[in-house]
């Protein structure tokens, strides 16, 4: 996929998240059951980055440890859900620019980095790339990076996949392959497409090796979601 075409999906994401972003704070008050193991990357004194972080929900789970928590994300809607939530000297917000691919943290800060639901969003193999290779920079030696991507190699979703194949066997669409749309509900009640890609366990496994991080776990621990843990040194 060229940049072009990139950059646009980024900013719909961007869009698309402000759009959902009360029905999602309504929705999604607590953290994904099946997924609470991954509190226990958190410890008492840890720098931790919440890497799309929406409305601040990974602090269900580890907002009871004495951190410095850092939540960033694209839409601006949802951070001011977390930050009317989530009030504390420990706790700090940002906006992140969608098309931007670095990120403003110094090196090796983080003992513990979240992406939760954020790479199947991502558009292009170069982009992910490029996060994946940010992540590894921000985390401390010893440190670990904790991800989790929808799994859509299910019959709910496989239909809008195989969709995009047959598209692009015919030369009509700009995404990639394993690319997809799905459609979602904004705050409304109005439908809109938003952007996935369907992540191989193989294939999330090579991105976050290939930037650097020794692999510790991955599975689908909930039949709904990967989850990649990897440790930096």
């Amino acid at each position: 996929m060229n940049k072009k075409n990139a950059n646009r999906i980024l900013l719909e994401t961007e869009s698309g998240y402000d759009l959902i972003s009360e029905k999602f704070s309504q929705t999604r008050k607590h953290f994904w059951r099946g997924l609470e193991l991954i509190k226990d990357y958190t410890h008492d004194g840890d720098n931790v980055l919440d890497y799309g972080c929406g409305n601040g929900r990974l602090l269900e789970l580890v907002g009871d440890k004495d951190i410095q928590y850092y939540g960033a994300d694209v839409s601006q809607e949802l951070i001011n859900w977390a930050q009317k939530k989530y009030v504390g000297p420990n706790i700090k917000f940002s906006k992140l620019d969608p098309i931007q691919s670095t990120l403003a943290f110094e090196d090796n800060f983080f003992n513990t980095i979240y992406s939760i639901a954020v790479f199947h969003h991502f558009p292009s193999k170069k982009y992910r790339t490029d996060i994946a290779r940010q992540l590894y920079r921000l985390t401390a030696d010893g440190g670990h990076v904790i991800v989790t991507v929808w799994y859509l190699w299910q019959r709910n979703y496989f239909k809008n996949i195989s969709r995009v194949w047959i598209q692009k066997l015919k030369g009509e669409t700009e995404l990639d392959w394993n690319d997809c749309m799905i459609s979602f509900t904004d705050n409304e009640g109005k439908k809109f497409e938003r952007f996935h890609h369907a992540f191989t366990k193989r294939e999330l496994r090579r991105l976050f090796s290939n930037a650097g991080f020794k692999i510790e776990r991955c599975s689908i621990p909930d039949g709904r979601n990967i989850l990649l843990v990897g440790r930096k040194g």
